[in-house]
């Protein structure tokens, strides 16, 4: 019987734009792994996390899982927490036959069909709709019906594939809408909100990870925004950090939850 560590890679965005997402997934696998060898391993072995910094850049997944494979020679590869951090290793994970379990990731195997893809997040076999649609259902059934939407979302490929599906629910219904996407990089939205004070927006979807979904808050509430609908497919309002950051300013916020 093989008594060796069980060797577990993946890599995760520890610095960049996405930080402090891929610090809270890694300290929850930290949580996981002492839990495990503690009350007995895992298989009859005790689990060693080999955890990699993608930098917030695609560019740089591959050769990491390369590198894990063949360099940290891990028994287990998994993907990271979120779309950029998993779909660019698809192609090295399908070519070598691996068993892959993704985090956070949302509908990246709808492009591979691999079948030893496998996703933890409760959002069923189309994500991308699955965290819009309620949203703008409940913006529908607002008395008097709003007249102009406005879409703010990250520039990344998971939040713009929200963007082509809440473009999708709005077309053919009766209200103007604008949509923008900011790069990862922004700090300072204050520049989007009085752009949006000139439209006035009835709805305001935003489309954020932890650190946007804060500052996009407090920007609004700051110029003075109040839309008769916020909230959106926000990373953040969820997390227990951000509730007691933010208090009173999530107040009439509408957002999904897992």
């Amino acid at each position: 019987m093989d008594t060796s560590p069980l060797r577990i890679g993946y890599c995760l965005s520890l610095s960049g734009a996405l930080a402090s997402n891929g610090k809270t997934a890694r300290l929850a696998h930290q949580i996981w792994q002492e839990r495990v060898n503690t009350n007995g391993n895992l298989l009859g072995r005790s689990v060693e996390l080999v955890c990699l910094d993608d930098q917030t850049n695609p560019k740089f997944v591959a050769d990491i899982y390369q590198r894990l494979l063949d360099v940290e020679k891990v028994d287990v590869v998994v993907g990271g927490y979120g779309d950029n951090s998993v779909a660019p290793a698809m192609p090295l994970i399908m070519e070598r036959r691996r068993f892959f379990l993704g985090l956070m990731a949302l509908a990246v195997n709808a492009k591979f069909n691999y079948p030893q893809y496998f996703v933890m997040i409760p959002t069923g076999p189309h994500p991308n709709l699955a965290l819009t649609e309620g949203f703008f259902q409940i913006a529908g059934q607002q008395n008097p019906k709003p007249k102009t939407v406005a879409i703010l979302v990250a520039d990344a490929p998971s939040r713009k594939a929200r963007l082509t599906e809440s473009r999708r629910i709005l077309d053919g219904k009766a209200c103007g809408s604008s949509s923008k996407a900011s790069p990862l990089s922004t700090t300072d939205f204050t520049p989007y909100m009085e752009d949006l004070k000139k439209i006035n927006p009835d709805v305001l979807f935003f489309c954020s990870y932890i650190n946007d979904s804060i500052r996009l808050i407090k920007a609004m509430n700051a110029a003075g925004l109040s839309p008769k609908l916020v909230g959106g497919a926000m990373i953040g309002p969820q997390n227990g950090i951000v509730k007691a950051e933010l208090g009173a300013l999530l107040n009439g916020l509408v957002n999904y939850e897992y």
